[in-house]
């Protein structure tokens, strides 16, 4: 038992939880006496699908009740348009106005991401490009929900209060593989790749 310990332990560390926060929390599972690693691997899984699932199911009917804003959106790789600089005519006889070169664009980090939204179940519709702050916490790099991990093409449904899109009205990101809420599921079928988290 004594050289399971430190494999339990480091798979608990690993182990981090699905709840949509800005922090993460460490997984602290202890083995039962007698529990061999694979054992321990598979029931800590088990667990880990349960509570995954009931908190997916709780996230989904709090953000219905909260949220004014229903939409699917799209991870898009965009980039903001910076202004050019005035064009100054030069005047017969005389120099060329000092025009000073554009400001480069600033360099952010963590980023932001951006979203397009592509689908509307509830709320004011906009396809307008919108993006997240990722912010840095101790667990490195997180944005909203499940947003953090997310590729380019990945889909999500956002749920948000009234007002600009931003982390300020934003409540939570779902993936949209995993939604399996009676009220989302005809909404989300036609984008749908996966079926929905079992339970």
């Amino acid at each position: 038992m004594a050289k399971e310990i430190p494999f339990a332990i480091a798979l608990s560390a690993m182990a981090l939880s699905t709840l949509p926060a800005k922090a993460c929390v460490i997984w602290t599972e202890p083995p039962l006496p007698g529990e061999t690693n694979s054992a321990y691997e598979i029931r800590v899984e088990a667990l880990r699908r349960r509570q995954a699932a009931e908190r997916l199911k709780e996230r989904q009917a709090d953000a219905l009740e909260q949220a004014q804003l229903i939409f699917i959106a799209r991870d898009t790789v965009w980039t903001p348009s910076y202004p050019s600089p005035p064009a100054h005519k030069a005047r017969p006889g005389r120099p060329p106005p000092f025009v000073p070169p554009p400001r480069p664009p600033v360099i952010e980090f963590p980023g932001s991401s951006y979203y397009k939204p592509i689908d509307w179940f509830r709320g004011a519709r906009s396809t307008r490009v919108f993006s997240v702050k990722v912010s840095e916490t101790s667990c490195g790099p997180m944005s909203i929900g499940d947003t953090t991990n997310g590729t380019e093409g990945d889909l999500y449904v956002f749920f948000a209060r009234k007002g600009p899109l931003s982390e300020k009205t934003l409540i939570d990101a779902i993936a949209l593989d995993t939604i399996d809420h009676p009220a989302l599921n005809a909404f989300v079928a036609k984008h749908r790749k996966a079926p929905p988290l079992s339970r």
